[in-house]
C-alpha cells in the first residue's frame, strides 16, 4: 500500500474533549513516513503537539486496491514554513475499512448552503439542486465553483422534515453542460440519517411503481 502526494487524507484524534476529524493533503510520502499539510479549523492552525497519536484514513479510488484504509501514526515533527507541515511516523500496517453502502435515488431537491470563508466569517447563502441522495451523501448542481474537500452546511426539505447537515466535496462529475459535485455528509446524526433513509426508501418504492405503470 503506497500513499502518493496530493492524496486527500483524514486525521482522527481522540482526546479528553472528544473525537476530532481534520482533513488535509499529503505533501510527501515514504515507506513509513507521511508529510502532510498542517490542518486548519475556522481559519486557525490546529495546535497538534509532537508525540500526539492519531489515526490516518484515506480513500483509494484508482488501481487494484480500491477502498478505504486506516493506519495509526504519531506526530513526529512540525515544520514552520510558507506552508505549515506535519511529519507523521506510520505505525503498524494499513487496514482496509468496511464502508457502509447506502441506497441512492434520483431526486430534484432545492437546497441552500453556506461555508466558512478564509477570514472565519460565514459566506452569504448559495443555492443549488440535489440530483441524487443517500444517507451517505448527495450529488449537487450549483453555479458555485466548488473545489475538492470544500466543506459546506446544506439545508433542504424532505417532505415535512428540514435537514441541516455538514458535508464536504469528494468528487467532480462531468456532464454535457458542465460539472456536478459529489458531496459526503460529515458526522450526520442518527436522527437525520433515519429521516434520509426513510425518504430514500419511499422514493425507491414510488419510482418502482411508476416504472411498472409505464410498462403496463
Amino acid at each position: 500500500m503506497h500513499v502518493a502526494p496530493n492524496q486527500l487524507i483524514e486525521l482522527h484524534l481522540e482526546d479528553a474533549a472528544g473525537s476530532h476529524l481534520y482533513r488535509t493533503r499529503v505533501e510527501d510520502a515514504y515507506e513509513d513516513l507521511l508529510v502532510v499539510g498542517a490542518p486548519f479549523q475556522r481559519g486557525s492552525l490546529v495546535p497538534l503537539r509532537v508525540g500526539t497519536k492519531l489515526k490516518v484514513e484515506f480513500k483509494l479510488q484508482d488501481g487494484l486496491e480500491q477502498g478505504r484504509f486506516k493506519r495509526e501514526a504519531v506526530l513526529e515533527k512540525r515544520f514552520h514554513s510558507n506552508i505549515p507541515l506535519l511529519q507523521l511516523r506510520l505505525l503498524g500496517s494499513w487496514e482496509k475499512i468496511q464502508e457502509r453502502n447506502f441506497l441512492r435515488v434520483p431526486v430534484f431537491i432545492d437546497a441552500f448552503f453556506v461555508f466558512e470563508r478564509n477570514d472565519g466569517a460565514e459566506s452569504p447563502s448559495g443555492s443549488g439542486l440535489i440530483l441524487d441522495l443517500s444517507a451517505g451523501g448527495f450529488l449537487f448542481r450549483s453555479s458555485h465553483p466548488f473545489e475538492l474537500d470544500d466543506q459546506i452546511r446544506i439545508t433542504f426539505r424532505l417532505e415535512t422534515e428540514q435537514v441541516v447537515a455538514e458535508a464536504f466535496m469528494v468528487r467532480f462529475v462531468q456532464t454535457e453542460s458542465g460539472v456536478d459535485y459529489g458531496f459526503a455528509f460529515v458526522d450526520l446524526s442518527e436522527q437525520l440519517r433515519k429521516i434520509i433513509i426513510k425518504f430514500v426508501f419511499k422514493r425507491q418504492i414510488s419510482l418502482a411503481e411508476l416504472a411498472r405503470n409505464n410498462r403496463e
